[in-house]
């Protein structure tokens, strides 16, 4: 911190902390994320998470219907939990972001502009349609430079090799730098091409984009079209270095001795 607080260390004071924090962590509660992300159902049905709340009376899913006069506005509005959380409805960015995804046509490329990932069920979704057995999408996720953009794949993948293997279907960059201060510099866009269409907004693929704040963003048909958008995405993607593995964690090996092992002279 540039400005020593003079009754507590940087990392106690908020105000410290903050200024010593660049413009995105500041927007960004990454202790909300985390805890979101250690309250993750895991499931094996073919999707690694649970989904119920993408689903109406737990049977069927919120279908999008684009018009074909006009883009579909999106938004997170609709708030009748006990929370005063979002819910899925067909409007809601996360539910058009699955449109996308289901909607696009087998084997065709995915693009995503995605700065600040944190959910997983976001994670679980690209996995899950660029399974060969299920659309075969290649899926590009230009990231931004920050670290724990990287550890929530991580934490995603932990020491599962099945989710190591899904995670391994997807093309991953990162994109920027990160100098934790006014000069980081990175893409802030959020987008998402596919051959169903394009949706461009403020949700930022985060559990608090998805459940607690206000977003609003646009989706478009697949008449529209995206050819100048796709270029600087291509561009973007070449001048964003090489694409990032995500490994599963190994577990901890603990050097127990064993009581019953018949030992030699020399103790070993």
């Amino acid at each position: 911190c540039s400005q020593q607080c003079r009754i507590c260390s940087p990392t106690t004071c908020r105000v410290c902390t903050m200024e010593d924090r660049s413009e995105a962590d500041q927007f960004i509660d990454l202790e909300y994320e985390r805890q979101q992300q250690e309250a993750t159902e895991w499931v094996g049905d073919g999707h690694f998470v649970n989904r119920n709340w993408m689903f109406l009376s737990g049977e069927t899913a919120h279908e999008v219907v684009v018009p074909a006069d006009r883009p579909l506005i999106l938004h997170t509005g609709a708030r009748l939990t006990p929370g005063d959380e979002s819910y899925a409805h067909e409007q809601h960015p996360f539910v058009a972001f699955v449109h996308l995804l289901k909607a696009a046509e087998k084997k065709s490329v995915v693009f995503i502009s995605i700065p600040f990932l944190t959910d997983f069920m976001v994670v679980d979704e690209l996995c899950h349609h660029a399974d060969a057995n299920v659309s075969d999408l290649h899926v590009n996720i230009l990231l931004g430079p920050k670290a724990w953009v990287i550890e929530s794949f991580e934490s995603f993948v932990g020491e599962d090799s099945s989710r190591e293997e899904a995670v391994a279907r997807l093309h991953i960059k990162r994109y920027g730098r990160d100098e934790a201060d006014s000069h980081s510099n990175y893409s802030h866009s959020k987008v998402m091409v596919t051959t169903a269409g394009t949706m461009i907004g403020s949700y930022n693929y985060t559990y608090a984009s998805r459940f607690r704040h206000t977003e609003h963003g646009v989706l478009l048909g697949p008449d529209h079209d995206t050819s100048g958008l796709l270029a600087e995405l291509n561009d973007l993607w070449t001048r964003a270095g090489p694409e990032i593995s995500i490994k599963k964690k190994c577990k901890p090996v603990y050097d127990k001795v064993n009581p019953y092992k018949k030992r030699k002279p020399n103790g070993n």
